[in-house]
This record gives structure tokens, sequence and C-alpha cells, in this order.
């Protein structure tokens, strides 16, 4: 899934779009986000004889298509598409894992790290969330 936890995201369509906010859960089974303070809806809670606990309409985020969503990019202002990039040697790009792990010589790593590219303002987006 291109989008993760933690990442800053521009809205597509629906009734919050062009508004950003922070992811703050995915479902990749479902293909789904949930964004924060965004999209809301209405939840009715019944009172609980047991607990007592009184009734109540309690608003929380609903789900949005991860297809709906772009990762904001602070270069261009606006969402971006991502490609995925193997990084290699000295922070160099690569299309293909094998060609990142060449770049390393004889002490290449055991696992090749995967990022984000935006091939549009050319902007890498690392697995936490941060860019570069």
């Amino acid at each position: 899934m291109h989008i993760r936890k933690g990442d800053e995201v521009i809205i597509n369509t629906g009734k919050d779009r062009g508004e950003r906010g922070e992811v703050i859960q995915v479902d990749s089974a479902k293909n789904r986000v949930k964004v924060q303070r965004r999209n809301m809806i209405t939840k009715h809670r019944k009172p609980n004889m047991i607990t007592g606990a009184e009734g109540a309409r309690v608003e929380i985020e609903g789900w949005l298509a991860a297809s709906n969503v772009n990762l904001y990019s602070t270069k261009a202002g606006t969402g971006v598409r991502t490609q995925a990039r193997y990084l290699g040697a000295n922070g160099e790009l690569f299309e293909q894992k094998s060609a990142a792990a060449k770049s390393f010589g004889d002490n290449a790593p055991k696992v090749v790290k995967k990022v984000r590219f935006a091939p549009k303002t050319g902007e890498t987006f690392d697995v936490s969330g941060e860019t570069k």
C-alpha cells in the first residue's frame, strides 16, 4: 500500500476534498485509511445499566478508500503519486533491488531498503514517513 500510518495526506474526493490530515490507522486488507479529524461520522452509543455508562452521540473518523488520498508533498504543495525505489550505496536510488545491492559491492547489507519516490518532485518518502 502506498500510504502508511503517520503520513500526511491530501483527500481527493468526498466532503473533505482538498483537505490535509495525518493518517492514524491503515487497513491494508481492505485497502482503506483513517485520517485524523476527517470524514467524521456520528455513532450512537447505547446506555449500559450494568456499568453505569450513559448513552451519547460520539463523533469518530470514518474509513476512506486509500485510492482517494495522495501523499502530501511540501515541495509541490499538493498530493503526489509515488513509485517504489531501492536505496543503494551513498543514497542512490535504483529501480531494481539487485542493482541497489550491486552498488554496495562486497559489503552489501542483507536487506536493501525500499523507499517511496515521487518522480514529479524528486522527493523520497522514508518508511517512517519523513521526507528527504
